[in-house]
């Protein structure tokens, strides 16, 4: 990997269980079952960054963090929708513009997006790389039913699952709020 690989990393989510078979993924936390690694876009696709490629780049993975958000805020954005439904609002990001639809939840541009549209304190739903749905808590309850199932759903049909679990979303960050039972 070049030493300009850093100008090219991106972050991208993956499922926690990944590190059982590839323990040297460097990664951030996230809650629930997913991570935050990295990757470097190569030949109409990308790979994760390994532990050896991550030392040769002589970044603190505060700094490879900072930098790959950076990037990604440098790509095209999807569009912002916002729903008005009974209670509060929902929001998502749409137009698979690039595989970083989902990650794209960390960004400071989206975040403050979210919290303008449906207050300091929402839920998230992220159960695949491709999208997310955030909504308010004041949503009614049978809409955010339809939330919780939508979310399981996907993550039980989309090729690139993360996380049936509903996080809740506050300015000290994500947390866990309802984990969600599957089946297989």
């Amino acid at each position: 990997m070049s030493s300009g690989a850093a100008f090219s990393v991106l972050p991208q989510f993956f499922p926690q269980h990944w590190l059982v078979d590839m323990p040297e993924l460097i990664h951030t936390g996230f809650p629930s079952r997913i991570r935050i690694g990295y990757v470097v876009r190569a030949g109409g696709g990308y790979s994760y960054l390994m532990r050896e490629e991550f030392e040769a780049l002589g970044l603190t993975p505060s700094q490879l963090h900072e930098t790959a958000l950076s990037n990604l805020g440098a790509l095209t954005m999807p569009k912002f929708h916002v729903g008005k439904t009974p209670g509060g609002a929902e929001a998502f990001l749409s137009d698979d513009v690039d595989n970083f639809t989902a990650i794209r939840i960390l960004l400071p541009v989206v975040r403050q997006a979210l919290v303008s549209q449906l207050g300091t304190e929402h839920f998230a739903a992220i159960p695949c790389r491709d999208w997310f749905i955030c909504w308010s808590k004041d949503q009614h309850p049978d809409y955010q039913a339809k939330n919780l199932r939508d979310a399981r759903d996907s993550f039980l049909k989309d090729e690139y699952n993360l996380t049936p679990d509903i996080l809740r979303v506050s300015d000290s960050g994500f947390h866990l709020h309802l984990e969600q039972a599957v089946d297989g």
